[in-house]
This record gives C-alpha cells, sequence and structure tokens, in this order.
C-alpha cells in the first residue's frame, strides 16, 4: 500500500459535499411522486447510464497493471453480474424494478426497455461519452490513475445515490398490495445498500492506492475523480431541467408513447 492512502480516502468522503450528491434532481425525486412522464423519464435515462457501470469496471481493468488492483476490480465485476448468476446481475435487477414500478403508476405493463429512445437527454448522452472517455485515456496522459479516480468517485458515489433513490421510491409504497411485496420487488436497492456498494467502496480505495506512488499520478488520480463528480452532477441535473423542477401536484398519469 502506497503513502497516498489517507489523501485518496479523504478524497473518496468528499463525495458527501458535491452537487452530485446535493442537487435539484434529488430534491425534487424525495419531496413527491413523480407523474408517469416524470418517472418514465428518469427510468430511461438512468438505465442508459447505469447499463454502462460493468464495462466501465472491465475498461479500468484493462487499464491497470498492478495485480493486486486488478484483483480488486475482477471481484468488483463478479459483483455486478450477480456473482456468476444472469438473473441476479444489478443490470437485470434494475431492468425490473423499474418495468415492475412503471407498469405500476402507469396500470400497464411497460418495458423499461422499450421506452423511446427520444428520451435519452442530451446530458446522459454527453455523461456517457465523456465517462468512456475517462476510462480511455493514454498511459502517456496516465490514463490508469484517470480511470481509477473515476473508478474512486462512481462506487463513493453509488452507495449515496442507491439510498437516495430508494427514500424516493418509498413516495410509491402505496401501489403495492402489502408491505411485504413492496419489499420483495426493491431487490436491486437491497443488494448494494447491504453489501455490495460497502465491500466496492473499499476496493475502490485499495485499488487507487496500488497505483499511486507520487503527487503526479495523485494529481492524475484527483483529475479523474473530479472530471466524474462533476459529468455526474451535470447529469442529475440535467433530468431536473428536463423535469422542470417544480414542485409535485396531483394528476392523473400520462400515457407516454413508447
Amino acid at each position: 500500500m502506497s503513502g497516498y492512502f489517507e489523501e485518496i480516502t479523504k478524497l473518496a468522503t468528499s463525495v458527501h459535499q458535491h452537487g452530485a450528491l446535493n442537487n435539484a434532481f434529488y430534491e425534487r425525486w424525495l419531496a413527491a411522486p413523480l407523474s408517469f412522464d416524470e418517472l418514465a423519464l428518469f427510468a430511461k435515462n438512468y438505465l442508459v447510464r447505469t447499463s454502462q457501470t460493468s464495462t466501465m469496471l472491465a475498461l479500468s481493468l484493462v487499464h491497470t497493471d498492478n495485480l493486486c488492483a486488478r484483483v480488486e476490480i475482477a471481484k468488483n465485476l463478479y459483483s455486478e453480474y450477480g456473482y456468476g448468476q444472469p438473473q441476479k446481475a444489478h443490470i437485470h435487477l434494475l431492468e425490473n424494478f423499474l418495468t415492475d414500478l412503471l407498469s405500476r403508476v402507469a396500470v400497464a405493463y411497460t418495458p423499461v426497455t422499450k421506452l423511446s429512445d427520444d428520451l435519452i437527454l442530451p446530458s446522459t448522452r454527453q455523461f456517457v461519452a465523456e465517462q468512456q472517455a475517462l476510462y480511455t485515456r493514454t498511459p502517456e496522459e496516465r490514463g490508469c490513475q484517470r480511470a481509477l479516480g473515476a473508478l474512486l468517485a462512481q462506487e463513493w458515489l453509488t452507495f449515496s445515490t442507491l439510498t437516495r433513490l430508494y427514500e424516493g421510491v418509498r413516495h410509491y409504497q402505496h401501489l403495492y398490495a402489502s408491505n411485504d411485496e413492496f419489499h420483495e420487488h426493491c431487490e436491486y436497492f437491497y443488494v448494494h445498500i447491504g453489501n455490495a456498494e460497502k465491500e466496492h467502496k473499499i476496493q475502490a480505495i485499495h485499488t487507487a492506492t496500488l497505483e499511486c506512488h507520487d503527487d503526479d499520478e495523485f494529481a492524475a488520480l484527483a483529475d479523474g475523480f473530479y472530471d466524474f463528480m462533476t459529468l455526474t452532477e451535470q447529469y442529475w441535473n440535467g433530468i431536473a431541467h428536463a423535469m422542470g423542477h417544480r414542485p409535485s401536484q396531483e394528476q392523473a398519469p400520462s400515457r407516454l408513447s413508447i
């Protein structure tokens, strides 16, 4: 372990003061239920963003030379894919949850994967493109450290992101037949809040520390970290802006074209 462990840990914990977690979208999401159109907008853009998570992990593994760092990333990737069980892969759990929630709000079966691509916001497309660029820098650009800085931000944001999203999901608890049924459909959140993201946070710090040996490498790692944080803030604010960031009012959910 390098001498930059404390600096990297301090960097990781700074996520809690950043606009990536304190923004207009979360204010709206936590305040009241969304209309169907707003919920569909969120669901489509969140799925598009989240579907890239495993790919970014794989890219960070490819750009890492340290064997122990690769092992940590591989463990993270294995977790994302449900420890070898496709039906438990995190993206599969998310698709199931979003589809079920949309069908309850709209009182119809609406697979989230079938929502129109017209719902994908420019800010989401920018996030996807620039995120990939963060994970594919050249060795001359200290691509390894930049990728691991982005990964550090990604993993330290995810736990807090999921706890916030779960709190907002509770606005829809009345749509389920019982408390037990509601919790049975929240497996996507419990997988992350319970174990996965706690482990991933620790793994991300260890991985970054293993590949950080001097001030220049730490600076590159911090650049990747802050770039990812800024992208994430812009992504959430893009969704809030598209929803108008207005207080929710009681209204019959409309049926968005799919």
